[in-house]
């Protein structure tokens, strides 16, 4: 089979967009939308108070890390037990944040690379998030998007990477992946033995022992030569 790369696999949050700031924002609206709706929730607990609960929900069920839907519901359902509550209200409210949660803002160097790329290399995009790539904007650049919830395991894992490869019928080296984070994105990658290529934009230090990017960059300009680097190994 040739060595040629084939197929350029894209994580969402924190490389395409900052997430902070969109999740921020969605769980304002949503904190309003409960404020408004169900106000014994609000009447005690704030915002922050919420999210401590859902990270500490999240520690309790790891089974739950890899479908960040489940676990968003799962925490209503608890408040909904908590207060006594009809659970008519909890699809409503997780529509409010699902819907606040697409309004992305990309990065400027998204758009010109990757309309760049599309020409010449299969897209696809991986998250471990609930961003959908129609509602955010982004559909038309990628050939697949696959999510952790629907694999089944989160991007720390090989799986998701090695069914990409089964569905474009590709090398594992034919395949590279860009992404943000050192374990989700290049452990699980290398794992896969696909290229792995780390977005560090805000310019950290690597701090994994056990692999090692085949490349860093700070921003997608970067990228074309990096895989035409890639492309002559």
């Amino acid at each position: 089979m040739s060595k040629a790369i084939k197929v350029l696999s894209f994580d969402l949050d924190d490389t395409l967009w900052p997430c902070f700031p969109t999740i921020t924002r969605a769980e304002d609206l949503l904190y309003q939308w409960l404020a408004d709706h169900v106000p014994v929730i609000t009447q005690s607990y704030d915002m922050q108070q919420l999210r401590s609960r859902r990270i500490e929900l999240f520690e309790q069920h790891p089974e739950l890390a890899h479908d960040l839907t489940k676990l968003r519901i799962r925490s209503f359902e608890l408040l909904a037990e908590e207060f006594a509550l009809p659970d008519d209200w909890i699809e409503p409210a997780f529509e409010v944040f699902y819907e606040a949660r697409q309004q992305v803002t990309l990065f400027d160097d998204v758009k010109p690379v990757l309309d760049e790329l599309s020409k010449d290399y299969q897209l696809v995009s991986l998250t471990n998030g609930n961003a959908d790539t129609v509602k955010t904007g982004v559909d038309h650049w990628f050939d697949i998007a696959l999510n952790s919830a629907s694999v089944g395991k989160l991007k720390s894992e090989p799986d998701i990477y090695q069914q990409i490869q089964q569905l474009t019928d590709i090398d594992p080296r034919q395949m590279v992946h860009i992404g943000d984070d050192p374990q989700h994105d290049v452990s699980g990658a290398k794992a896969a033995g696909a290229h792995a290529v780390w977005l560090n934009r805000q310019q950290k230090q690597w701090q994994m022992q056990d692999c090692e990017p085949d490349a860093v960059i700070s921003d997608l300009y970067e990228l074309p030569r990096i895989i035409d680097a890639l492309l002559q190994t």
